[in-house]
């Protein structure tokens, strides 16, 4: 009976322990659930994707955009940073076009002429924040661009076999990425891997793994992006080595070693309704009835969470998850972050449909396009959306939307275990088991909060700053605008943020308090455009597929390929000068070329450089500029887009500016030049360069600005006046099209060979997830594609694709 009674007594104390357990630990998961959750709201970031109307042009075109800046956890629209910076860069960086957009007005649509000046070849187009800048450069969203230009063309059978592979003496780099981010001795290791070059871009290896022992274990391959994974079976003293042959080289890297202290959480298997994931603990750290946690987030949500002990399988339901990319965090008993794996939930629904209002279309008919935006179309979403209608000659592979999330990384619609292996483990180490404190996430970074301000300041003839000066500021081309401001006690003014459109034109005078006007030095700082070089690992170029198909349309229309705004259809800008819109005083010669500021400023707002390219005589042969006749130096004409002569000259013209000789290239000086204060550009060749003797034997050009300034300290000066066009908040026009509503636009017999038919970067469908559009067809039958790219109100990534056609 006593026995009985004690027996039961410590049956009742065990149950009572045990369910005691339970209690802290779920008490532990939903507290250590809370503050992790809070944690990654505190650390979210920015991240960026731009859809563009097209993805390679013809010189004269006009590149339409649409960014999209959002958090990069939740991918809702996210304005932390005021200023979205987007520019077009060349391989050196040199920018071709700058544009500043307004975030919290989500104004972030945009357009970039492109010169026909432009040589053709890689261009990329770049944009980020300046709290992307300050905290990780290889965050921002990098997107090739290529661009054909017939006049300056490069070798294109050489360009076409530019694809993903990097040259031959470019030795590759191996990355490997252990499944849960450790090796567990005595286990079924699967490990992810990456190969790239020494720039950090993609590469396509393959190779064996080996053993301490000679043995081979098995072979591995990457995927068209750089990515691949194999698994073996771990014990102690096997220690594993991957080999590559390159180059007629034998390469090797060690793999991790078996961590005896690691934890890990690892995919077993999958099917349509549940993922089965192991946890294990390494030998020297395993005990039996110490408590692992699990949570399972997506985006900045808790979507699971489970307790165990030991060695465990777990079965995770997917219902709980929505679509898209999470991942599974495994934490120890003090809470401490111990392995992560990303795992992707596709539940293959439908978040938009696109339809036109027929299949087939004639000639200059109108297109009713609807689009309908939802969770499986059964809970509509107001989404905000950009549409482009573009013939199929100039349509790229479709993309997933997590392709578009992950800056145009190459994944499929399944998104491969590949990419999901290599991902960081961003938590790893980190303790959770304390209050988190922190500001709060949504707080606005105000590093570009005065981006567009005009500040500068006033200095006499001993070039010391005057206080008390009244400072002018005032325009009447596009805007009309009467402002002043005093200089302080340094000489400095400042005209605060002004809603002006994008470089219009400004006059500065100074004067003294009684209103006389004195001829003491303006000083005006430039725009503050961040100055960027690209990293290596971004600067990702085209396929040989999207070569061959850029190589077919150079052979198939380019001849005929007419460019046009609207219904007036330019086949090539000529700029001559006019009357004496500049200072004939300073001309050199009577009998040389010359290109007014005003001209400039038509071809290129950013880049003097391209407008030089423009002038008569003035060519490029690679990266330097010469001066003459192609066809009287040997070199191929103009028209047939064949690669310089190398009877060309050796060295470039000589450059001047202002008077001064400038040294270094001439398209890199240029491209520093704004085009806003150039007067003119002269270029001289042959006798009429004589005039600076030996070092004019290659031609001159000679730069001349509105401005007493050294142009390439980033300021502009005038003196007692100045004109100024600073950068502003850039806001496009809308898409031109021709209207065949119209009858007598439509019987017209001008030639409409749009390629892009329609462009709407601010598209937004209404309370019931529906926006209804319209435009026309052009004279060009063919297949067109409809891309329709954005993000609904709940975060949700799109990115879909439809066709029609006009016969």
């Amino acid at each position: 009976m006593n026995c009985y009674i004690k027996t039961s007594l410590c049956f009742l104390l065990l149950a009572a322990t045990i369910h005691s357990n339970a209690q802290n630990s779920n008490q532990n998961i939903d507290t250590l659930a809370g503050r992790f959750i809070k944690e990654l709201r505190l650390d979210t970031k920015e991240k960026i994707f731009v859809q563009t109307n097209k993805w390679f042009y013809v010189a004269g075109e006009e590149l339409w955009l649409k960014a999209y800046v959002i958090n990069e956890l939740s991918h809702k629209y996210y304005s932390q940073s005021k200023t979205l910076y987007v520019d077009l860069v060349n391989d050196k960086d040199t920018a071709i076009a700058q544009l500043l957009l307004n975030i919290p007005k989500q104004h972030t649509e945009g357009v970039i002429p492109l010169s026909i000046a432009l040589p053709e070849g890689y261009y990329w187009l770049r944009a980020y924040t300046t709290n992307m800048l300050q905290h990780d450069t290889s965050s921002i969203f990098v997107l090739p661009i290529y661009i054909v230009n017939k006049r300056f063309a490069p070798a294109f059978t050489a360009e076409a076999k530019n694809t993903i592979a990097a040259p031959v003496n470019d030795k590759p780099q191996l990355s490997f990425y252990p499944e849960g981010g450790v090796l567990i001795d005595n286990s079924d290791a699967v490990i992810g891997f990456k190969a790239t070059n020494q720039q950090g871009q993609p590469m396509q290896v393959s190779g064996t793994i080996t053993d301490s022992y000679g043995k081979e274990v098995t072979g591995f391959k990457t995927d068209s992006s750089g990515l691949g994974k194999f698994n073996y079976h771990t014990f102690k003293s096997r220690k594993c080595t991957a080999h590559i042959k390159w180059n007629n080289q034998d390469l090797s890297w060690p793999l991790p070693a078996v961590n005896h202290f690691g934890s890990q959480i690892s995919v077993l298997e999958e099917n349509a309704d549940n993922i089965k994931a192991l946890v294990i603990l390494g030998d020297s750290i395993y005990e039996k009835d110490k408590p692992t946690y699990l949570l399972g987030i997506s985006r900045d949500s808790l979507c699971f969470a489970s307790v165990g002990e030991g060695m465990y399988e777990v079965n995770i339901p997917k219902k709980n998850f929505p679509d898209g990319i999470a991942t599974l965090y495994l934490f120890n008993d003090q809470q401490q972050v111990v392995s992560e794996r990303a795992i992707y939930i596709n539940k293959q629904k439908e978040d938009i449909v696109i339809k036109t209002d027929k299949d087939n279309y004639k000639r200059r008919d109108k297109v009713t396009l609807t689009i309908a935006a939802g969770d499986s179309l059964l809970n509509p979403q107001i989404a905000a959306l950009s549409v482009s209608v573009t013939d199929d000659i100039f349509t790229g592979q479709p993309k997933s939307p997590y392709a578009i999330a992950y800056n145009q990384i190459e994944v499929t619609s399944q998104l491969s275990d590949n990419f999901l292996l290599t991902q960081p483990q961003l938590y790893k180490g980190k303790n959770f088991n304390k209050a988190i404190d922190g500001l709060a996430a949504t707080k606005s970074f105000d590093a570009d909060s005065s981006i567009t301000d005009i500040k500068g300041k006033i200095l006499n003839n001993k070039n010391q700053p005057v206080p008390n000066r009244i400072v002018t500021l005032y325009s009447t081309k596009q805007i009309n605008l009467f402002t002043s401001a005093t200089t302080n006690t340094s000489g400095q003014f400042t005209f605060p943020l002004l809603s002006y459109p994008d470089s219009v034109e400004f006059t500065i005078q100074v004067s003294d308090q009684k209103g006389t006007k004195l001829n003491e030095r303006i000083i005006v700082e430039a725009s503050p455009f961040p100055q960027l070089a690209t990293p290596e690992s971004l600067k990702r170029k085209l396929s040989s597929q999207q070569m061959q198909q850029i190589q077919s349309f150079r052979e198939k229309y380019l001849d005929d390929y007419v460019i046009g705004t609207g219904n007036k259809w330019l086949k090539e800008v000529t700029v001559a000068s006019k009357g004496t819109t500049y200072n004939h005083s300073k001309r050199v010669s009577t009998f040389s070329n010359i290109l007014p500021g005003e001209a400039v400023k038509r071809i290129s707002v950013t880049n003097s450089g391209l407008a030089l390219l423009s002038m008569p005589g003035v060519h490029l042969n690679g990266e330097a500029i010469q001066i003459g006749s192609r066809n009287s130096i040997g070199g191929t004409g103009a028209a047939d887009g064949g690669v310089h002569g190398s009877t060309y000259f050796s060295e470039e013209p000589l450059l001047i500016i202002d008077g001064s000789e400038a040294s270094g290239g001439i398209m890199e000086q240029m491209s520093r030049i704004s085009p806003d204060i150039i007067d003119f550009i002269e270029v001289l060749s042959g006798a009429e360069a004589a005039i600076y003797g030996y070092r004019g034997s290659n031609g001159v050009v000679v730069v001349n600005t509105l401005n007493i300034s050294n142009v390439l300290h980033n300021v502009s000066e005038g003196v007692g006046m100045l004109k100024y066009s600073p950068k502003s908040y850039h806001l496009p026009p809308d898409y031109t099209m021709p209207d065949y509503n119209n009858e007598k636009i439509k019987n017209t017999d001008f030639q409409d060979s749009r390629y892009t038919l329609y462009w709407n970067g601010h598209v937004y469908t209404n309370a019931k997830g529906k926006a209804v559009l319209s435009f026309f067809t052009s004279d060009a039958a063919g297949t067109y594609t409809i891309t329709v790219s954005g993000i609904t109100v709940n975060g949700d990534i799109i990115y879909k694709q439809a066709s029609f056609k006009r016969k």
